[in-house]
C-alpha cells in the first residue's frame, strides 16, 4: 500500500479536506467514498486509517511506526475490511461488525472499519448499520467505499460526509504511465486514453500483456471489414468466439473504434481520438463510411451487448453483429467524404 498521501496521484481536494480534518481535530466518524471502480477509493480509505492511527499523529501516516508496518500488511488489529464474499453485504455481517465495535480498540485511539463497495448491502444490512452510525462510541468510524452513494439508505447519506471523487485528466494519467511504465512507448497515450481518467485501469491496461494483443487483433479485423470479400466476417466472428470469456473488452474495442471514427468524420478532431495510434486507418475507414452507417453500427454493437448480458446464443449474436455492420459498410453508395 502507498503510504503518503503525497503519493496519490490527483484527488487533491478529496486529499486537502481529509488532511485539514485531522489537522483540526475535527474528523467525522463516518465517511462515504464515491466514485468509478479503480478511481483510488480503496487506497485513499487505507491511506485515512493509516494516518488515524499512526504513533505520530500527523496528518500523513510516517509509515515506519509499529501502527503504520501493521496497516501496510493489512493486519492492524483496529482497522478491520469488509466487503462481501458472494456478491453481496447481509445483515449477519453488519451485526458481527456491530459486537466488534463495541470492544474498545487494542492499540489505537480509534478503531476504523473500511466497508468496500457499501451498495452491495442488503437493505437489511444497511438498517442494522445505521443503528451503530446513529449513537457509534467515541472511537468509533466508518469508511464506505461505492461507485454511487444514490444506491445507499438516505439516512445513512445524512449520517455521513460524502466525499466524490473526480475522474483524472488524461495529461495527469499519461505523466504517471511515462514514470511507472517507461517501456511502453507511444502506447502511452493510447492506455490513458482508454483508461476513461482511472488511474486503476490505467494501471490495469499497462500490466496486461493480452489487453493490448486483443486489441491489436480486434482492430486489424474491424479495419478489414472494408474488404468486399464476405470471408472477413467469418476471421472476425471466429476470434470473437475463440476469447469469448473477454467479449464485453472486445465489444468496448469495437465501440471506440466506430466512436473514433465518428469523431474524424464530424469534427476532424484527434485530439478526441481514444485510439490515436491506429489515426491512419481510422482516416482511411471514415473515407469509405458514412456518418449514418456509423451511428447504426455502434446501435448495432450496442444491441449486441444487451442480447449477450440477455445469455441468448453467443456465436449467433457475434455473427449476426457483424454481418450487419459489413452490410452497413457497404450499403452506403460509395466512398463518402471526410
Amino acid at each position: 500500500m502507498n503510504m503518503s498521501f503525497n503519493k496519490i496521484i490527483g484527488q487533491k481536494v478529496v486529499i486537502n479536506s481529509l488532511k485539514n480534518c485531522i489537522r483540526n481535530n475535527k474528523v467525522s466518524h463516518a465517511y462515504i467514498f464515491e466514485g468509478p471502480e479503480g478511481i483510488g477509493k480503496k487506497t485513499i480509505a487505507s491511506l485515512l486509517a493509516s494516518a488515524l492511527t499512526c504513533e505520530r499523529k500527523g496528518t500523513d501516516p510516517c509509515g515506519v511506526c509499529k501502527s503504520c508496518i501493521q496497516n501496510k500488511s493489512g493486519n492492524h488489529p483496529d482497522v478491520k475490511f469488509l466487503h462481501g464474499e458472494t456478491g453481496s453485504i447481509g445483515v449477519d455481517m453488519i451485526r458481527d461488525l456491530q459486537k466488534d465495535m463495541y470492544i474498545k480498540p487494542y492499540s489505537a485511539d480509534k478503531k476504523i472499519y473500511i466497508i468496500s463497495e457499501a451498495d452491495k448491502m442488503t437493505l437489511q444490512a444497511q438498517n442494522s448499520l445505521l443503528k451503530v452510525l446513529e449513537e457509534p462510541p467515541a472511537y468509533g468510524m466508518f469508511i464506505l467505499t461505492t461507485i454511487n452513494a444514490s444506491l445507499l439508505l438516505k439516512t445513512i447519506l445524512s449520517r455521513s460526509v460524502v466525499l466524490r471523487f473526480a475522474v483524472h485528466p488524461y495529461e495527469e494519467i499519461e505523466e504517471f504511465l511515462k514514470n511507472e511504465y517507461p517501456g511502453l512507448g507511444e502506447e502511452v497515450s493510447v492506455i490513458a486514453r482508454l483508461s476513461g481518467g482511472i488511474i486503476g485501469r490505467a494501471k490495469d491496461v499497462a500490466e496486461s500483456q493480452e489487453f493490448r494483443t486483443l486489441r491489436r487483433d480486434i482492430f486489424n479485423r474491424v479495419y478489414k471489414l472494408l474488404s468486399p470479400n464476405k470471408a472477413v466476417l467469418i476471421d472476425a466472428a471466429d476470434y470473437f468466439i475463440e476469447y469469448k470469456q473477454s467479449n464485453r473488452l472486445l465489444l468496448d474495442f469495437l465501440l471506440s473504434w466506430f466512436r473514433d471514427v465518428l469523431i474524424i468524420k464530424e469534427s476532424h478532431d484527434k485530439k478526441k481520438v481514444i485510439n490515436i495510434d491506429m489515426i491512419d486507418n481510422i482516416y482511411e475507414f471514415a473515407l469509405n463510411v458514412t456518418s449514418y452507417s456509423i451511428c447504426k453500427i455502434i446501435e448495432i454493437i450496442m444491441d449486441t451487448k444487451k442480447k449477450i448480458d440477455m445469455n441468448v446464443n453467443y456465436a449467433l449474436a457475434i455473427e449476426t453483429m457483424f454481418i450487419r455492420s459489413w452490410e452497413e459498410i457497404h450499403g452506403n453508395g460509395g466512398r463518402s467524404t471526410v
